[in-house]
């Protein structure tokens, strides 16, 4: 479907090893089982299951001392990011020194459950095109992407727009169960099938990011206050599950995928030494790490570690006031661990706007990437 990058005569860093933007995600699970098997330096581990039975895995490559944790998919819509934690990992198998250097740890997807119902959709829309009309169309979903911001700060309701560009449909979703419960909630939400390609929470219409393990009261007050999502998703209910922002009634509450990577960052800090974890997601060329009410030496070490990613990136750093994200937690509880959650792209347009211009897609790939390892370092 896509011209795979030719990559001969050029630096490790230089390379682009995937040669599909969007994947299924049964296409993905495929991909990294046989990655296994071709590689036997690769740890595969079950970290946990979803409420529809979808294992959330992460990989193992390297041997050093210092470990490092890369997450992608926190939100279903986020595709790009689990394309990014799948070329760096491509990236690692082939560089020996970074191997003997750190150990890697790796979920591509930590809500397969928000991906199948985002992607599923995304597939359908874009199955046979080539790379010109991909850009053409993600340019107009784009477009009328940010034309919808411009109209729900008049106060508008955004029930049209881009939300009409993408064709959609329950149907597209394989899993009968997953199908049937979110219908349920499109039914309860009183929205239509137009919002499936950005459903950011899991299958129970919780949002893992949202699922505050340390704020929860603030962020639960918050999501109360605030009715709706944000802007273009001004239809959408916070309050209730939904497919976006909706946090649960407390912590972990129908959210397995966040109970399992906290248990798992929990084994990996306790038992190694985790040096740095990267949350990846995916539109507005961002970097947040400030942590909150910390000493003035763990603030320095955190901004210098921004500074390094933002010169290799160009994207800019945000210290936002309310630290209720599950990454803001472990920004204040892990004591020897830099935290960063990174916004892959610069573009907006969940899922698809960043594909609006193929090259620089392709360039912020390869920045991330330089950028990552020159940050570890």
């Amino acid at each position: 479907m896509y011209k795979k990058i030719v990559c001969s005569k050029v630096k490790i860093l230089e390379k682009i090893y995937l040669n599909e933007y969007i994947s299924s995600y049964k296409k993905i699970t495929n991909m990294l089982d046989t990655l296994c098997i071709k590689n036997k330096n690769i740890i595969k581990e079950y970290i946990g299951k979803t409420a529809f039975g979808y294992d959330i895995l992460s990989f193992t490559i390297g041997k050093g001392n210092n470990h490092v944790l890369l997450i992608g998919t926190t939100h279903g819509l986020e595709i790009i990011t689990t394309y990014f934690v799948i070329e760096f990992m491509l990236t690692v198998l082939n560089d020996e020194k970074l191997q003997k250097k750190y150990t890697f740890h790796f979920i591509p997807v930590l809500n397969p459950e928000g991906y199948i119902i985002s992607s599923s959709n995304v597939l359908k829309n874009i199955y046979g095109l080539n790379e010109y009309e991909f850009e053409m169309l993600s340019t107009t979903y784009l477009k009328e992407y940010n034309k919808c911001d411009e109209l729900s700060k008049k106060g508008e309701k955004i029930t049209n727009g881009f939300y009409c560009i993408l064709n959609s449909n329950l149907n597209n979703i394989d899993n009968f169960y997953l199908r049937k419960n979110v219908e349920r909630i499109l039914r309860i939400c009183n929205l239509s099938e137009n919002v499936l390609p950005i459903w950011a929470a899991n299958g129970l219409g919780v949002d893992q990011n949202s699922n505050s393990i340390h704020k929860f009261k603030d962020m639960k007050y918050l999501r109360n206050c605030q009715k709706c999502a944000a802007l273009r998703y001004n239809i959408i209910p916070v309050t209730i599950p939904s497919p976006m922002s909706y946090p649960g009634e407390f912590t972990f509450d129908r959210s397995l995928e966040n109970l399992s990577l906290y248990r798992y960052i929990s084994k990996l800090y306790n038992n190694c030494n985790l040096k740095y974890i990267f949350s990846y997601h995916s539109t507005g060329g961002e970097i947040y790490g400030y942590p909150e009410d910390c000493e003035y030496n763990k603030l320095k070490n955190y901004k210098e570690n921004m500074e390094m990613y933002s010169y290799y990136t160009g994207y800019k750093i945000i210290n936002e006031k309310l630290k209720y994200g599950v990454m803001d937690y472990y920004r204040k509880y892990l004591g020897n661990t830099i935290c960063l959650t990174i916004e892959l792209s610069k573009y907006n347009g969940n899922p698809i706007g960043p594909f609006c211009n193929l090259i620089e897609f392709k360039n912020d790939i390869l920045n991330n990437k330089k950028a990552l390892i020159k940050t570890i370092n």
